[in-house]
């Protein structure tokens, strides 16, 4: 009797304690899988190879906490391919730390945010979450945000890398090796300002140094600035985007390279909106010289959402200072019921840059089309099937003489992301 008593008295002094010192506390799930089936996905597939069955899976959790000006946030993934582990392994080398940051808001206009942490801005061009990757992006970073009226917001970002091995280090340079995107980035200073109003418009600018180390230790700066406008009248949403980038990559050329889009979003209807538009993004010639580098770099962009699902181009370490790229797109959507829809896109690529020896700059044509359900809050489907027409150049520009006459992908993906909060 005496026992219960005081386990009761106990807890009730333990959950007062924590309510006391805790404003809220939320939990958030992320399970998802994905099956695929790639007949020519990223690159072309040759005549006589099979088609490759591949299922991704991720587990990720979540902690938020709040008490007063702080914000302290986590989580934890498994990331992993079927069948890459044993069924009685006794290590796990896919569980790693996504984010783990903490932010503090100094007033009402300024906060900081330190950690590992989640870097989105804009439509993801230049710098995203990579959300479409089961490992997904993030950064180790200090963040300041700096609301500076009712519309308008500036963000303030600095990283700097080290690869915790010395071995090899010079005497007189620590040396960074870790590449990413075609550069190896020692470091990033990123301004973001951002202005939206309630009438539809929004305007943003963002300047992106990073600070490259090329192999014998020397640094280069290399310069991005671009700016992001969108307006929406009525039905219409018109949106345009241009970047250029300035200075030198880490192989030491000097980089004169650009990106510019423009788009138009009708929805004709509840039920049906269409996007048309085209992307450009500058490359290299066949005659460019070793010293120049005109290749646009979208770095650290969720690249999956932009030219093709099939992520033939700035996918991983692929297609980055190669010939550039035109995209020329039309995006449409159908609500087929509350509860499900259909997308379907095609695009049309060609080179941006020359590709000699008397070839067309044609690289192919892709659908893709992706049947998309939602059972109850938390459980979303996707079936997605893509195909792609290659054209000489693409065979030129992959390195694949003699692919299949079509290359296709097709895939089913789950996602289940539950959320509560327990205080």
């Amino acid at each position: 009797m005496y026992k219960k008593v005081i386990t009761t008295a106990l807890f009730s002094f333990a959950v007062i304690s924590v309510n006391a010192q805790i404003d809220s506390l939320k939990v958030n799930f992320d399970l998802r899988t994905r099956g695929e089936l790639d007949n020519g996905a990223r690159t072309l597939i040759p005549k006589g190879k099979s088609a490759e069955t591949t299922v991704l899976s991720r587990a990720r959790m979540g902690v938020d906490y709040y008490y007063k000006n702080l914000e302290i946030y986590f989580s934890v993934q498994d990331v992993r391919t079927w069948g890459e582990n044993t069924s009685n392994a006794s290590k796990n080398q896919n569980f790693i730390l996504n984010e783990a940051w903490a932010k503090y808001q100094v007033s009402e206009k300024i906060g900081v945010k330190l950690g590992r942490q989640i870097l989105s801005y804009d439509d993801e061009r230049l710098v995203g979450g990579l959300d479409w990757a089961m490992q997904g992006r993030s950064f180790d970073a200090l963040k300041g945000i700096f609301l500076l009226g009712k519309n308008s917001k500036l963000e303030a970002v600095v990283t700097y890398n080290n690869d915790d091995n010395d071995a090899n280090d010079l005497e007189d340079k620590e040396l960074y090796t870790i590449a990413e995107a075609g550069e190896i980035t020692k470091s990033i200073q990123l301004l973001h300002y951002e202005y939206k109003n309630d009438s539809g418009f929004k305007f943003s600018a963002i300047g992106m140094n990073s600070v490259l180390q090329n192999p014998s230790g020397t640094h280069f700066d290399m310069l991005t600035l671009g700016v992001n406008l969108s307006k929406t009248i009525q039905n219409v949403r018109l949106f345009g985007s241009a970047y250029y980038q300035t200075g030198k990559n880490t192989a030491g050329q000097s980089k004169s390279a650009y990106q510019f889009s423009i788009n138009g979003d009708v929805a004709w209807n509840q039920k049906i909106h269409s996007v048309i538009g085209s992307e450009l993004l500058s490359g290299n010639s066949s005659n460019t010289s070793a010293a120049n580098n005109r290749a646009f770099s979208p770095l650290y962009g969720t690249n999956h959402k932009f030219n093709g699902f099939m992520d033939y181009f700035y996918s991983g370490a692929s297609y980055f200072n190669s010939f550039g790229l035109n995209d020329y797109y039309l995006k449409n959507s159908f609500t087929l019921s509350p509860q499900t829809s259909l997308d379907a896109n095609v695009h049309l690529f060609t080179s941006n840059g020359k590709l000699g020896n008397g070839l067309s700059s044609y690289l192919g044509t892709e659908a893709d089309l992706v049947f998309n359900a939602k059972i109850g809050k938390i459980i979303t489907i996707n079936l997605g099937q893509s195909l792609l027409f290659a054209g000489d150049g693409m065979k030129f520009v992959k390195n694949v003489s003699d692919p299949k006459g079509l290359q296709s992908w097709s895939w089913i993906g789950i996602k289940i992301s539950p959320n509560f909060r327990l205080l």
